[in-house]
């Protein structure tokens, strides 16, 4: 009886040491994520500045006065079962600042339905930005506050709830890409040849740089066109690592994760981790866009040209498609 209880208690010990050294294995691999501190420097709203850079929009656009926009009261959606995360993808060259967002992608996962979206918000969106600051480019946000500034004024504007953030630079994207083997990208002929690729219309094997660039091509349409382009790329590192094995992706993870900053605690991306990789296997994935087709005008708002957002329509939009929220969820709103 003896000899039982202290195999048992060696059997214990054993898992435990397996458990704490797997902890912290774990552990030392989210440290090479970039940790963005509690406390961010902001630019005040009596410094802010307004981005009349030069756009491919339509040219007779109305010109509106700030106070000419209505907005509407917008109730927070009822989420608390999906995971939100944020993917901010900044224009930053070595030795600069926190600039401003280039790139807004909502990650929002459920994991009881295994549904995920990826939902592009355009950087030109005119947008309330809370905090003392004037109406402006939703890009601006981030420039002006970071991650808590943006998700407030998504929270404001849209209703939705950030869970937390990551973020990655021009020149991060481009190694992460590279770290990957490159990604395959099916391409327009217009495409193709504004990144000097090919010349037809196919699919075409993608490194860090050639990626950036077709993430980033504006000038042969707009930037509707643009997030969705960086929405095919997010899909395809996604099948990049759903089809790696689990040695294969720890190997890729430990390369890519220092090109990465975020606003997460080590144990808040681990329980995030634990919720959504049983599910990665069979997960759908959708992609959508802020705003629809019919949810936005054109205009010029202190010299930017702006898309103002139709908010009620785009609640409803996020309501009904886009969120993948449970069926009682939706039903109760």
């Amino acid at each position: 009886m003896k000899k039982r209880k202290i195999v048992a208690l060696v059997c214990v010990a054993a898992v435990l040491l397996l458990a704490v050294s797997a902890f912290g294995y774990v552990q030392s691999k989210l440290d090479k994520i970039n940790k963005v501190p509690d406390t961010v420097d902001v630019i005040p709203p009596d410094q802010e500045d307004f981005e009349t850079d030069a756009s491919n929009e339509p040219k007779d656009i109305i010109e509106l006065k700030p106070e000419e926009v209505d907005w509407s009261e917008i109730e927070p959606f009822l989420d608390d079962d999906l995971l939100n995360i944020l993917l901010v993808g900044q224009d930053r060259r070595e030795g600069e600042g926190r600039q401003r967002s280039d790139s807004m992608i909502l990650c929002s996962i459920n994991p009881d339905t295994k549904q995920i979206s990826m939902i592009s918000f355009l950087r030109d969106l005119y947008v309330q930005i809370p905090g003392g600051y004037s109406d402006n480019r939703l890009n601006a946000a981030y420039v002006f506050g970071g991650f808590p500034l943006l998700m407030d004024t998504l929270h404001t504007n849209f209703g939705v709830s950030i869970d937390g953030c990551f973020e990655v630079d021009f020149s991060g994207f481009q190694s992460v890409i590279d770290i990957l083997g490159g990604v395959d990208i099916e391409m327009t002929s217009k495409e193709a040849k504004t990144i000097n690729i090919g010349t037809e219309a196919g699919v075409y094997h993608l490194d860090g740089t050639k990626a950036l660039a077709y993430s980033r091509i504006r000038k042969i349409d707009n930037d509707f066109y643009r997030t969705q382009r960086q929405r095919n790329v997010l899909q395809a590192i996604y099948t990049k690592f759903r089809q790696s094995n689990a040695a294969d992706l720890m190997k890729l993870l430990d390369e890519v994760l220092p090109y990465l900053s975020t606003d997460m605690t080590n144990s808040q991306i681990m329980l995030l981790a634990a919720k959504c990789i049983p599910i990665m296997g069979s997960a759908e994935l959708s992609s959508y866009r802020v705003p629809a087709d019919d949810a936005y005008h054109y205009a010029s708002i202190r010299g930017m040209s702006v898309v103002v957002p139709d908010l009620d329509k785009i609640h409803e939009d996020l309501l009904n498609e886009y969120l993948p929220l449970n069926a009682e969820k939706e039903s109760s709103e």
